[in-house]
This record gives structure tokens, C-alpha cells and sequence, in this order.
């Protein structure tokens, strides 16, 4: 399998957001194998759905009806566009970092991948579906987080959010919560079952604990 050179421009936040199947999801988790296509499955909880050859070959056919893979001239599938955006980041991130955005009544969760020269946020949706767009270049990984958690703290009042930073060789928690005008952040001890907080942030302190915690303090 391979990845063809895009031939459209990559989804951009805010205005081109595209949906993938399970099937292509699947098919697109299989492009790319190595160190950080596993560390993707295990984030997308996918090691049953990667190995299921029915399903994948499903979503290769899925993908080449919607103009996002084509065949060369060898006979060789390989997907192309957006496409190739989202098999470049399961395959090749360097950074994953898991958002979960918690309400008194219910849970939404977002995945954000870094890779060289694409990042992109994927949110999960009925039967298996995942929606994908791109970050927005004009800011930094760390300023989408904190974007992604301000937005949900505007609209759902008393949310909170507990994230998850990933890299091949680390992993860091993080627990963020909205007060009446200011943020509070916690870092779990799993070993002592305690929460060292840290009260009274603005935004700019909490994009520094967001910082802190992806390891670019």
C-alpha cells in the first residue's frame, strides 16, 4: 500500500471537515506500519478493527468511489487528497494528545495527531465513524487544545476536560477545570491516588500548563 502525493488542499479548521467509516478507517490505520502506526491503534482502540481484512478491504473500496485512493499503473491502491492526510498522521505521528470533554450528563471526546507536516483533530461519531479537519496552521498545538477546552467550557457551564499527552516513549495527564472566572488544573498521581492542583489561572497560565504538560515548557 501506498500514499499518492495529495492532489487538493488539506481540510482546514473551521471550514473543510470530512467524515470516514469504519471500513476507511480501518484501511487508513493499514497504510503505514511501525512504531507510530501502533501507538495510533492503541490510542483509536482499534487492534481488533485493523485486523478484520473484510472490513478494510470494505473501506478501500469506499475510498476509491469517493476519489480518495486511485490504482497506478502497477495495480498498486494508494490514497490521495485528504486521504493521504489522515494515513500520514496514524502512521507517522510523532504526538498524540487525547481530549476528553466531560459534562455532569455525558462525555464528547477529540484526538489531535501530530505528524511532520500535518496536523490534524479527529472526533468520534455514531457507528464507528470519525470526522476529520485540520488544525488551524495559524496557531500552535497547544493554543488548539486550549481552544478546543475554552469552547467547551463556553458552552456547557461547570465542564471540564482530562487530557491525555502521548509520544512514543512518554505519557502525561492532565485535568483542567473551568471556575466562575478563572481555570483550574490538576496532574493525577496515580501511585500516592492524589491530584496536585493548581487554582486561579488565566488563559495564558493554562496554555502554560498545557505547555508544560506536552513537554515544551
Amino acid at each position: 500500500m501506498t500514499v499518492q502525493e495529495p492532489t487538493q488542499q488539506e481540510p482546514r479548521l473551521g471550514i473543510d471537515v470530512i467524515g470516514f467509516g469504519v471500513g476507511e478507517f480501518a484501511y487508513l490505520l493499514n497504510v503505514f506500519e511501525g512504531p507510530a502506526r501502533d501507538r495510533s491503534v492503541s490510542v483509536f482502540r482499534a487492534e481488533e478493527m485493523i485486523d478484520d481484512v473484510t472490513l478494510s478491504t470494505a473501506g478501500a473500496s469506499s475510498l476509491l468511489a469517493r476519489d480518495l485512493a486511485a490504482v497506478d499503473d502497477d495495480g498498486d491502491l494508494g490514497v490521495k487528497g485528504v486521504a493521504a492526510a489522515v494515513a500520514t498522521a496514524l502512521g507517522q505521528a510523532t504526538r498524540w494528545t487525547e481530549i476528553s470533554l466531560l459534562t455532569g450528563e455525558s462525555m464528547d471526546n477529540v484526538a489531535m495527531l501530530e505528524a511532520p507536516g500535518v496536523s490534524l483533530m479527529l472526533q468520534p461519531r455514531l457507528l464507528g465513524t470519525w470526522f476529520v479537519f485540520a488544525q488551524d496552521p495559524a496557531i500552535s498545538s497547544a493554543e488548539a487544545t486550549l481552544r478546543v477546552v475554552r469552547q467547551h467550557a463556553e458552552q456547557n457551564q461547570g465542564g471540564s476536560a482530562y487530557l491525555v499527552f502521548k509520544t512514543l516513549g512518554s505519557e502525561q495527564h492532565l485535568l483542567i477545570r473551568r471556575e466562575e472566572s478563572s481555570w483550574t488544573t490538576g496532574v493525577p498521581d496515580f501511585d500516592k491516588d492524589e491530584v496536585d492542583e493548581t487554582a486561579g489561572l488565566d488563559d495564558a497560565g493554562l496554555l502554560a500548563a498545557i505547555e508544560d504538560a506536552r513537554g515544551e515548557a
